[in-house]
């Protein structure tokens, strides 16, 4: 039927009993629910009704007697009235405390407070109005997530962690987008990698992005050369687009003083050679060349001069008929090669005495 006024009461407390024996000298018993007040039970020692406060009282389950009772079995029981638990209602406003275990929200609704939360807290539809969110265990959140205010961890030890679709680094599929702090990719910052608008992932890199540390890519790494204002990679760079440079490139050249008899290049470490002769020398089968790798060999006779030099067979000369360097004293030979095949190493003409 109808009614006026608040909702009629939903649950209710049975009075219970609790009975211990005395032993002449314990005056604390342990009671089987908390009390909130000394007049909330009734207490009888050998069937006589104590008087509260000045007979005994309690803390909690604690049951404390300002005397001592006498021993007997089961002499001591404390009889808990019959008192409301609770009315299946939410609290009234302008409570400064309640404990939910765990909070369920079908619709939409609107807290205007802090939730402090040591359970779960499900929202099926909006939970919004929220000041402060506090949960000390994990917090699932199915739909997006506006943040108007800074997302942080709290100390230099915690971190935030994206993980792809399946909660591991291996599946890494998804795409990941920082915006700027109005929703815009104007307002992003000097230093942020974001999505420039237009939905293209090719448009995704389009701003400056700054690395403070090394930066590594599977087994190779990039490190700063703040001497030389350079980057070191310390591994292969495979471009397979076309690739524009905007300034001098300066490829490492291995240099020769003194050489005289067997000379071993390192393909892998230069990619040009620059070799006094002070001696007649022999070019060594070298095992670092790379397909496709080109470069020059630079020869220079000492001042005495008349310095040969003589090919393994990796070296591919001219119609076979090796190389024939200058012969004056220090004579200045370029020889261009380039690396055709394994264990092949195809040398041009020798372009002579240059002065």
């Amino acid at each position: 039927m109808a009614y006026l006024g608040a909702s009629p009461l939903a649950s209710f407390a049975s009075p219970s009993k609790d009975s211990f024996n005395g032993d002449g000298s314990t005056t604390s018993f342990t009671m089987g629910q908390s009390v909130p007040d000394v007049n909330a039970i009734e207490v009888f020692v050998d069937n006589v009704r104590q008087e509260p406060t000045t007979a005994y009282t309690i803390n909690g389950t604690t049951l404390s007697f300002t005397g001592t009772p006498a021993t007997g079995t089961n002499n001591i029981y404390v009889i808990h009235k019959q008192g409301v638990i609770g009315n299946g209602l939410l609290p009234t406003s302008g409570r400064s405390s309640d404990r939910v275990g765990s909070l369920t929200v079908d619709g939409a609704s609107t807290l205007t407070g802090n939730i402090t939360s040591s359970g779960s807290i499900t929202a099926g539809g909006a939970l919004s109005g929220v000041t402060t969110l506090t949960t000390s265990s994990t917090a699932t959140i199915g739909g997006d997530t506006a943040i108007t205010g800074n997302l942080r961890s709290d100390t230099s030890a915690d971190g935030i962690q994206i993980d792809a679709t399946d909660g591991s680094a291996s599946n890494a599929g998804d795409l990941i987008i920082l915006d700027g702090t109005d929703g815009s990719a104007t307002n992003a910052g000097s230093s942020l990698l974001y999505e420039d608008g237009t939905g293209d992932p090719a448009n995704y890199f389009n701003n400056n992005i700054k690395f403070s540390g090394d930066v590594k890519v599977g087994s190779a790494t990039i490190t700063e050369d703040t001497t030389n204002n350079q980057l070191k990679i310390n591994d292969q760079v495979v471009s397979f687009g076309k690739t524009t440079i905007g300034a001098t490139q300066i490829v490492a050249s291995d240099t020769f003083k003194g050489a005289t008899d067997s000379v071993l290049l390192d393909f892998n470490a230069f990619q040009n050679f620059i070799i006094t002769l002070d001696g007649s020398i022999t070019l060594a089968n070298p095992t670092t060349e790379n397909v496709g790798q080109t470069g020059i060999m630079v020869f220079i006779q000492d001042g005495t001069g008349s310095r040969a030099l003589t090919l393994a067979g990796d070296y591919e000369s001219v119609g076979g008929a090796g190389i024939t360097l200058s012969t004056g004293a220090n004579a200045v030979d370029i020889l261009p090669y380039m690396v055709v095949a394994a264990n092949r190493i195809a040398l041009g003409a020798p372009q002579l005495a240059f002065a």
